[in-house]
This record gives structure tokens, C-alpha cells and sequence, in this order.
């Protein structure tokens, strides 16, 4: 059956001078596999014409993140035609021995490969806004670039290229080149406008994500034109909106955000003419600033695999679907997209300013290791404690409590993933009640507002979860072990202890607020080491703000230090683990939530009762005055 918008793009060659008797000749070939006599000498008019009909019926509509306010949220960069670069007086082609030209053409690139390279104007590892503000300089309009081509072993690829002046990503370059490829089982352009593709590859930055023509993956609107979502920054091609998981061993790894809203780009198309192709095609080089490993220009379609051999692209680098990170869940998920990119910042700097980077590396390192050799950590205390211990002797001291009653604290631990569980059965039954109808264009998953609520009800379920347990960890590190309560008493019991439970709830939010940026993170800091044990003391004292501050008084600087041991053993190691299983394995997201939360199992009990016994230590410190006014007996 032909393709119903095909057809319009046949009808629409019809009504042109030349257009009926090409039509004409396409039906007799696809009924003969031949040409007429008389057509011979207009088949490669006709050809051009296919070539350019196919290119736009399929035109891709691309959904780039919106952007309200210049260097904001949101995609800045538009594929754009290359042309736009020409001529201008910043941007440089350089080569080797010290060979420029200023302002090139195309002519300038043609038949220059290795050592050559493109210089915009900016700097690549730390952009600001420079690249923004040359992208709005640029004279033209958004364009992509079509290529019709035999694939090989059969069959028709159409492929469009797609050229941005700047890759914002965790692997951030000068210039940038994306694409996707619609496959058809038959082999001319005339044809293919008379069927609909088989299959559709886009390029993402290991591989390609395929999915078929006509299922519910591929997004079309108009009937052929498909919409596509490039990562916000990195431009990888997804099929629809969502936050993925991106990694390959030339770009590293992160996150790809292609969540709404949106502004839908309908790019013109340039179809590239293999008879005579534009004079930038014979360009090897790199079309931006060299640079150390993953931050060097690309090179262009010419040079990729899928240029010349597009089936077996297809083949060898497809897959059937891309990684979407979780809406909720474990740290692991809920935390890697910031890790990530303020992991590529430190790597950005130490390409740029290796010193600095090196020198700070150091400085952490000598000052671990000064904090470990002058800690003690023998002999492990049983609790209470009732004279001042070191801070590895804390440490030390919480792991044999765990150790004395490990199913009871196995059991606390086990808290946090259940509420997992059931926030995310909370978001799949709110996006199969919001999946239909009006509804899914405002709080469906792939709307702001779903995904903000998503957010919201896997805080609203997980977070007091795991403030209860931490609280109901440090009561039981307080109890003898002959008091064994039921664990629903135990739940129950710190579940009742509102002023400990919400104390936690505030800590985490405001230590959330205060790590979002530099500017906050010396306030931050400081808030963490005077209420490090405003939990513990809210068990035991009505007023825990002024308790922890009077106890924390002259100690700040070791309690931050303990403090920041019980987040590295309750967050961190958990984390870690997740994010090292996800990096050296092909493991899904659920495994990699799944190896996060039982390590989270035995570390958050473990962590609580670090905090514990710091606020036992710090009142073993205290002078008698502070000691009583810091706790006032059944008030808890």
C-alpha cells in the first residue's frame, strides 16, 4: 500500500512542469524494474527529484530542550548549515607547522585531513557564554543535511546529518556532529517514496538506538516526519523525552537530558549530491579546537562508519533501546547526573589548569592521610559511653554494635529500599492513571509537572523512611542488648519521636540547599559541624538546635570531620559501589539500584550509630553545666 504522506509528496512532483511525467516513470519502473524509452533522458532529473522528495518527506522535526534566558536551562545550540562559518574573521583554520587561515571557505577545507582542525572563537573546556554568543552571530537558519545512498547488502539508507557549533557536555568540544538513518528494503529513491522505512537508527554516542518504522517507539508527526530529542548538550538522538544513561569510551559517561519542555525545530533541508558534492565533504580534520582526549573536534560524516557502509552500521553498533534513568529510587540514580558533571568540571580543570587540580589532589590526599595516623582507633568502647574517645575509636566502636545485633539493624536498613519499592509503585500507578487523555500532556511521564511530582513522591515516601530508621539505629545502639523490642515497636517508637525524625528531615533539605554551589558551601560546612548531633540530641532534649550547638562548642572541626565519615559510610559508599558496578558491567539501572540498596542495608544503621556515639563522646566532653542543659531526662 503507498504511503499516505509519500503519495502527498508525489502529488505535490505531479503538479510541477517536469513532475507528471516523472511520475509516470516511476510507476512503469516499479513495475518493469525498467525505464520507458522516452525517459532515458530526463532519469536523472527524475532521480534528483526522488532524491529530493524523499529527503523531504522524512525531514526530522527536532525537540531541543527550551531555553527561556541565554547561558540557562535548556539547549541553546540549533543544527545549523555549515556554510554559516565561512568567511567570518574568528574562526580560523589551522594545520600543521603553524599553518592559518583566517576566515576559510570551503575551498579552504577541501583535501585537508590529518593535523587540520577548526578554531572558534572560545575557549572549549571552560565556554561560558562565549559559544552562545557567536551561535547568535551566525548568519542562517536552522538546516540538516540529507544524504540518499545504496546501502550495502541491500536496500536504501537515508541519512541526516546534523552540524552544532558546540558539544556542552561531559566530554565538552568545539563543533559537533549528530545524525539518524531511516532504512528501506528497496533500492531507489522512487521507490522508496511508494513504501515506508524498516527500520530507524539513531546515533547516539556509543552506537545507535533502532527502533521500527510504525511501532509505538518512533515519534512521526504528518505521518513521516520523525521527531527527534537530542541530549541537552551532548545533541544524541532519543526517540522521546526522558533522562538517559550516555556512555562510550570516546565521550566518558553522564546524563542526557531531553525532558520538556520543548521548542520544535523544522529544519531546511540541503540534500548532499553525491554527483557533486559541496567542497567541505573532502574535509578529514577536525571541525574544532584540538584538544586532550575527549575534548578534541570531531571529525565529519565523511569519516564515520555509517557513511559507507550504513546496513552494516546498523548491524554491528545497533541496539534496541537506549538506558532511561529512573524517575525515583537509590541514591545511585537520584545523585549520578550532579556526580557526573562536577566530576567533568574537575576534569575540565585539570586539562586546563593541571597544576591547580594536581596540587588541591595532593593537599586532600596528605590531609587524609594526616587524619588517619593521628586518630586512634583501638580500644573498641561499648556503649554508653562515658569518657572521651578518638575518632577512629567511634568508628570502630559502631561496627561491633552492628556486629551484636546484625538482623536488627539488617532489618532497619531494609526500611529505605522498601520505601523505594512503594514510591516507585506510587509513580507507575500516577503515570497509568495520567497516561491517558488530557491528563498526560500535563502530569504524564514525559510532562515538567510529572516529572517534578514523580521527584516529589519519592522524597515524600523515601525521606522519612530513612529518618526513622536512623533514629530507631541510634535507640537501639543506646539499649542494652538483653532489650530486644519487636521491630514494629521499634518503628513505632522512633516513628513517635516527630521532634528527631523531622530534626533529620531539615538536616538533610538544608545540607541539600547548602551543597548545591560554591557560594553556599562555606555556610553549609558550617551548619553540619554545629548541628552535627541535633538528631540524638532531639531524642533526649526539647531544644536539639541549642544542645548540639552548646556541645559541638570548641569542636567543630573534629565533629565535622566524624560527620562527614558517617555520610561517606551511609551515602557515599553505597553510591560508589552502585556507580562502579554500572561502569564496568552492561548492568541495568534496577541491578545497579538493587547492589546500591543492600549495601545501604548495613550502611545506614551504620552511620546512625556513628552519630551516636559522637554525641555520647561530645557530652563526655562537656563541662557538667552544658551536659545537663544539653539533656533534659524523659523529654525525649
Amino acid at each position: 500500500m503507498v504511503h499516505s504522506a509519500a503519495r502527498a509528496a508525489v502529488a505535490q512532483l505531479a503538479r510541477r512542469r517536469w513532475g507528471r511525467w516523472w511520475v509516470v516513470a516511476v510507476a512503469w519502473s516499479a513495475a518493469t524494474g525498467t525505464l520507458p524509452v522516452a525517459a532515458q533522458d530526463d532519469d536523472e532529473h527524475a532521480d534528483r527529484a526522488a532524491e529530493h522528495a524523499l529527503a523531504e518527506a522524512y525531514a526530522p522535526v527536532v525537540m531541543v530542550r527550551a531555553q527561556t534566558e541565554r547561558c540557562g536551562d535548556g539547549e541553546p545550540f540549533v543544527p545549523i548549515a555549515v556554510d554559516a562559518l565561512w568567511d567570518r574573521d574568528d574562526v580560523v583554520l589551522r594545520g600543521p607547522d603553524g599553518a592559518v587561515v583566517v576566515g576559510p571557505d570551503a575551498d579552504d577545507l577541501a583535501g585537508k585531513g590529518d593535523g587540520w582542525h577548526l578554531d572558534l572563537p572560545g575557549n572549549a573546556l571552560r565556554p561560558g557564554c562565549a559559544y552562545e554568543r557567536f551561535a547568535d552571530e551566525l548568519d542562517g537558519v536552522p538546516t540538516v543535511y540529507a544524504r540518499i545512498l545504496p546501502a550495502d547488502g541491500g536496500g536504501l539508507a537515508l541519512q541526516y546529518w546534523f552540524f552544532y557549533v558546540y558539544n556542552d557536555w561531559n566530554d565538552r568540544h568545539e563543533g559537533d556532529w549528530e545524525m539518524i538513518q531511516l532504512s528501506f528494503d528497496v533500492a531507489d529513491p522512487g521507490a522508496a517514496l511508494l513504501t515506508a522505512p524498516r527500520v530507524v537508527a539513531y546515533a547516539q554516542h556509543e552506537g545507535a538506538e533502532l527502533a521500527d518504522w510504525g511501532g509505538d517507539t518512533v515519534q512521526v508527526v504528518n505521518g513521516t516526519h520523525p521527531l527527534v530529542f537530542p541530549g541537552e548538550g551532548s545533541h544524541a538522538a532519543y526517540f522521546r523525552a526522558d533522562e538517559w544513561f550516555g556512555k562510550s569510551a570516546q565521550s566518558g559517561f553522564g546524563c542526557d537530558d531531553t525532558s520538556p519542555p520543548h521548542t520544535a525545530i523544522r529544519p531546511a533541508v540541503v540534500l548532499l549530491d553525491g554527483r557533486s558534492p559541496p567542497a567541505w565533504l573532502d574535509f578529514t580534520g577536525r571541525w574544532g579546537e584540538r584538544q586532550p582526549s575527549f575534548n578534541n573536534g570531531p571529525t565529519g560524516p565523511n569519516t564515520k562508519t555509517q557513511w559507507d557502509t550504513p546496513r552494516s552500521w546498523v548491524d554491528d553498533e545497533g541496539r534496541s533501546g537506549a538506558v532511561a534513568l529512573p524517575a525515583g529510587g537509590s541514591a545511585v540514580t537520584d545523585a549520578f547526573c550532579g556526580l557526573t558533571e562536577r566530576a567533568s568540571s574537575v576534569m575540565f580543570r585539570a586539562v586546563d589548569q593541571p597544576w591547580v587540580v594536581g596540587g588541591g589532589a595532593m593537599l586532600l590526599t596528605l590531609l587524609a592521610i594526616t587524619l588517619v595516623r593521628r586518630t586512634r582507633w583501638a580500644p573498641v568502647v561499648v556503649p554508653p559511653v562515658r569518657d572521651p574517645i578518638a575518632g577512629g575509636q567511634i568508628v570502630r566502636s559502631a561496627w561491633h554494635v552492628l556486629r551484636r545485633q546484625p538482623v536488627r539493624f539488617l532489618q532497619l536498613g531494609a526500611i529505605v529500599p522498601l520505601a523505594g519499592a512503594v514510591a516507585t509503585v506510587v509513580q507507575a500507578v500516577l503515570f497509568r492513571i495520567t497516561g491517558v487523555g488530557a491528563l498526560e500532556r500535563v502530569l504524564g511521564r514525559e510532562s515538567v509537572f510529572g516529572g517534578l511530582l514523580a521527584t516529589s513522591i519519592g522524597f515524600a515516601v523515601i525521606a522519612p523512611a530513612a529518618a526513622a530508621a536512623s533514629v530507631a539505629a541510634m535507640e537501639v545502639s543506646r539499649q542494652p542488648d538483653s532489650h530486644r523490642p519487636r521491630l514494629r515497636e521499634l518503628v513505632a517508637d522512633a516513628m513517635s519521636r516527630r521532634r528527631a525524625v523531622g530534626t533529620q528531615l531539615v538536616i538533610a533539605a538544608v545540607l541539600a540547599v547548602g551543597f548545591l554551589s560554591v557560594v553556599l558551601l562555606p555556610f553549609g560546612l558550617w551548619w553540619q559541624a554545629r548541628f552535627s548531633v541535633a538528631v540524638p540530641a532531639a531524642i533526649d532534649s526539647p531544644r536539639p538546635w541549642d544542645a548540639s550547638a552548646r556541645l559541638t562548642r570548641g569542636h567543630r572541626v573534629r565533629a565535622l570531620g566524624i560527620t562527614w565519615t558517617a555520610v561517606s559510610i551511609g551515602v557515599v559508599v553505597p553510591l560508589a559501589l552502585g556507580l562502579g558496578v554500572l561502569l564496568l558491567s552492561d548492568a541495568s539501572f534496577t541491578f545497579v539500584n538493587l547492589i546500591a540498596g543492600i549495601a545501604g542495608l548495613f550502611t545506614v544503621p551504620l552511620a546512625a550509630v556513628v552519630t551516636q556515639l559522637q554525641y555520647d563522646d561530645l557530652r563526655s566532653r562537656a563541662t557538667p553545666d552544658t551536659r545537663t542543659t544539653a539533656r533534659v531526662e524523659g523529654s525525649g
